[in-house]
C-alpha cells in the first residue's frame, strides 16, 4: 500500500497512543519544539528568547507576569 494512503487510513489516535507511557516518544531530531523541551525553556518567562538547538523560540506561552493582582487588572481593562 502507498505510504501517504496507509497514513490516511491510520487512526488519528496512533501518535498519542504511541506516546503513553514514554515522553519521548514524539521527540524529533528536527524540530526542538517536539517531544520534551529542555528545561531553560520550560522556565523562561513569556517574554524570554530560548536559543535550543540553534533554534530561538520565545518562551511558553501564558500571561506576562505583573504586580496586579487579578481585580486590579479587570478594572484596568475596563476602563
Amino acid at each position: 500500500m502507498f505510504r501517504w494512503l496507509s497514513r490516511l487510513l491510520e487512526s488519528p489516535r496512533a501518535d498519542a497512543e504511541k506516546q503513553q507511557g514514554d515522553v519521548h516518544a514524539l521527540d524529533r531530531s528536527d524540530d526542538p519544539r517536539g517531544g520534551v523541551q529542555s528545561d531553560e525553556y520550560r522556565h523562561a518567562a513569556p517574554v524570554e528568547i530560548v536559543e535550543d538547538a540553534g533554534v530561538a523560540m520565545g518562551g511558553p506561552g501564558g500571561a506576562v507576569p505583573e504586580d496586579l493582582s487579578p481585580d486590579e487588572r479587570r478594572e484596568r481593562d475596563r476602563t
